[in-house]
């Protein structure tokens, strides 16, 4: 049972179930008990106002009783009557020949249970003195009652008892699943506030909760702080290795391009021309590594963001490569048709725009260069700030729009590059909490393009606390 509702309402449901079924059994004997013993003293108290209407008249047996009054002694209007006047000669005075007595050396008076005319009668024997004229002797008196009205007795006190407590336990189930709700209100104030966060979110939840909750709480703030460090020290060891790296790179770039400008032997110098071309494509993945490092997404501090113009980063992202692609000779072209401001990182939005230019630059072309243009716009789509680079190159496969994020994917492996720019972007992106749209059609060009969350929506990358 995975639900902590249901296990609560189980072990609350399940006692208290069992109780109720105890109390009804143990009620049911009590009532039965003193029910019985009310009615026995009832049918006691009618053998004995017997006594007090027989008397002796010429040396016999008179009763002074009407026949029919018999039924109102001891039932309560319910049951049947019967009873049995005898002497101690076995002479019938009154009632009925064949009920039977009590058991053999029963004390006086003695009940017991026997049955009559297909009637289960609960019956009272009892004897008492009588002075005839000649002699003096004993008169046994046994009345009996047939048991409906106890048993229907019984049965009210039982059906209103147990209506009793099924409405005792429809009360208390109530109450417990009210109890339960504010019980675990406190988990749940603490789910919302962690859905609500950004993905990119791990500072630690600061609500108070009860006790009980403090130490669920600390250790998924111990988590978090684990995964924290954890993404420090791998993003700290991979600006270590790439800032190690990128000098020794550089130098040999600049030590090959010294060697082949000196070298008059061309044999020798193609060589070193290609350790030249080799060494430049190193340092250039050495810096996108440090780059993807830096712009890892979980690390982002989504409460240092701030209100950023997007037209504003892109124009400055054009500004910054327009040299680049002119010498390649390739056209950026920049189309604000509608600005916008996004909760973001100045510096990372500017790397995502540069490396979507740079993306479209090197690789639109697929094995050849690019000649055509580079178009970065800015627009709003379904009322979201956003913005799009686009190329009129060869495109890409369908098949390959789902891995152009991957680290070190190339669509076309032969052309240059380091197979890490859009997973920069994507880590920027999400950072900021965008998404990437692509759209290609072969030998027209691929769009590149990154929808922002609505400044007022709930899931834009500003922290949410866990309240």
């Amino acid at each position: 049972m995975n639900s902590i509702r249901a296990r609560l309402l189980l072990w609350i449901g399940l006692p208290f179930s069992l109780v109720g079924i105890l109390t009804l059994i143990a009620s049911q004997v009590v009532l039965s008990r003193q029910i019985n013993e009310t009615f026995d003293a009832m049918l006691l108290n009618a053998a004995e106002r017997v006594e007090r209407r027989i008397h002796s008249v010429d040396g016999e047996l008179r009763i002074n009783m009407h026949y029919f009054s018999i039924s109102t002694l001891g039932s309560r209007g319910e049951g049947k009557i019967f009873y049995r006047i005898r002497d101690d000669a076995g002479h019938m005075l009154a009632g009925f020949e064949g009920l039977e007595g009590p058991p053999p050396g029963a004390a006086t008076p003695a009940f017991y249970d026997t049955d009559y005319a297909g009637n289960e009668l609960r019956a009272v024997a009892t004897s008492f003195p009588v002075v005839r004229a000649t002699r003096s002797g004993h008169i046994e008196v046994i009345v009996a009652e047939s048991t409906e009205a106890r048993d229907s007795l019984i049965n009210d006190f039982l059906l209103t008892l147990s209506g009793l407590t099924a409405v005792g336990g429809l009360l208390a189930v109530t109450i417990a699943l009210l109890a339960i709700h504010q019980g675990l209100a406190p988990l749940r104030a603490v789910s919302r506030g962690l859905r609500q966060r950004s993905p990119n979110d791990l500072e630690p939840i600061e609500t108070r909760v009860p006790r009980e909750v403090t130490t669920l709480v600390a250790s998924i703030n111990g988590l978090m702080a684990r995964m924290r460090q954890s993404i420090r020290n791998t993003q700290q060891f991979n600006a270590d290795v790439s800032h190690q790296l990128r000098t020794p790179v550089s130098e040999i770039r600049a030590l090959a391009e010294v060697t082949a400008r000196r070298c008059a032997d061309p044999t020798l110098r193609r060589p070193l021309e290609e350790i030249e071309r080799i060494a430049e494509q190193a340092g250039y993945t050495v810096q996108q590594l440090l780059t993807l490092a830096k712009t890892r997404h979980e690390l982002v501090d989504t409460r240092a963001l701030v209100p950023v113009a997007l037209g504003e980063v892109c124009r400055e992202a054009c500004a910054e490569a327009a040299a680049r692609i002119y010498q390649r000779g390739q056209e950026l072209e920049f189309i604000e048709q509608q600005a916008g401001e996004v909760l973001g990182d100045p510096v990372r939005l500017r790397w995502l725009v540069q490396n979507l230019i740079e993306n479209a630059s090197q690789h639109a072309g697929g094995e050849a260069p690019y000649r055509g243009p580079i178009r970065v716009r800015v627009f709003q789509r379904e009322g979201a700030p956003a913005l799009s680079v686009a190329d009129d190159g060869v495109g890409v496969a369908a098949d390959d729009l789902a891995r152009l994020t991957e680290r070190f994917y190339r669509a076309s492996p032969a052309t240059p590059g380091s197979g890490l720019g859009l997973a920069i972007v994507d880590e920027v992106a999400r950072a900021h909490g965008a998404r990437l749209d692509f759209a290609s059609l072969p030998g027209q060009g691929l769009t590149v393009s990154v929808v922002f969350a609505p400044r007022h929506d709930a899931g834009a990358p500003g922290r949410s606390a866990a309240a």
